[in-house]
């Protein structure tokens, strides 16, 4: 690997920080519709990563052709995941909408098998049961019995399987464009479907009070921009099914700031949850640690 291991897991444990505040932000823009919160936060995105991703070399060998079709799928992706996203923290809690979201790595583990090969080793197993068992925990009691709720549950595991795909697109174009360049056109992209839908709706996505503009400016330079770039930025380096399983700690810390400063204070099995999801994380990485040991061993003691 190009980039070292550590700072690998710096950059992607940065940049989950960074993205564990999507939550708060659009809480705090309020009442705006979801489309306009998902517009705002790729167009601005899109916009800002341009005059880098024009200085980028592509090369002459970029085969438009084969991977066109993939980016207008990995934008689609992406717009239903902001999309379903953010219209589920609008219905349910901030700890529910998170929690459920995180549910990607089983998705991930299944897709990665089925269309990469990358099959994760049995010993992944363990660690990805605690995890799940550890966002049950957290979610169970507060799962509110109405239709907006429910609803708003029933999107945030849409998301979570939008989220997935879209890694493992980027993941599979890993070598066919530099990472800008590939952002810039997936955030244009995504952001195109929602204004399209936008427009069909007939919403006015241009006369918002000043506070809401500098809300969604925030929520596209921080999150976006670069906490979920940087996660594209991992997904290029190490199998989708591990990126997704670092995610799980954003439901962590966006329910710790949500109870912090939204006043959502989680139940008491939270803590037991939310423990569950550490260990489970820790696993993961010291397996991935010790996997790269064994591999720089075998390398070093190969004939040269």
């Amino acid at each position: 690997m190009k980039d070292s291991s550590l700072e690998l897991k710096i950059r992607l444990v940065f940049g989950i920080f960074i993205l564990s505040w999507s939550s708060i932000i659009v809480r705090w823009v309020g009442d705006v519709d979801a489309l306009i919160i998902a517009f705002y936060r790729l167009a601005v995105s899109a916009v800002v990563l341009v005059p880098f991703a024009l200085r980028e070399k592509s090369g002459s060998g970029v085969r438009w052709k084969k991977i066109t079709p993939l980016m207008l799928l990995a934008g689609f992706f992406l717009a239903l995941h902001f999309y379903s996203w953010i219209t589920s923290l609008q219905l349910t809690t901030v700890g529910n909408s998170i929690f459920l979201e995180s549910t990607h790595p089983a998705f991930a583990l299944i897709l990665s098998v089925i269309f990469l090969k990358e099959k994760a080793p049995l010993s992944m197993l363990p660690a990805l049961i605690i995890g799940i068992a550890g966002m049950y925990i957290t979610v169970f009691r507060d799962i509110q019995q109405n239709g907006a709720a429910l609803l708003g549950d029933g999107l945030a595991l849409f998301s979570a399987f939008c989220i997935a795909v879209y890694l493992l697109i980027a993941r599979y174009l890993k070598m066919e464009l530099p990472i800008l360049t590939y952002l810039c056109i997936v955030y244009g992209t995504a952001a195109s479907f929602i204004l399209s839908l936008l427009v069909l709706k007939g919403i006015r996505f241009w006369d918002l009070p000043v506070n809401v503009w500098m809300l969604l400016m925030l929520l596209a330079v921080g999150p976006n921009l670069i906490g979920h770039s940087m996660l594209n930025w991992a997904s290029r380096r190490i199998p989708v099914y591990l990126v997704n399983m670092a995610l799980l700690s954003e439901s962590v810390l966006a329910s710790f700031y949500a109870a912090l400063l939204l006043d959502e204070i989680p139940p008491a099995e939270f803590y037991l949850g939310a423990l569950l999801i550490i260990i489970s994380i820790t696993m993961v990485f010291k397996l991935l640690h010790l996997k790269t040991i064994v591999i720089e061993i075998i390398i070093s003691k190969a004939p040269k």
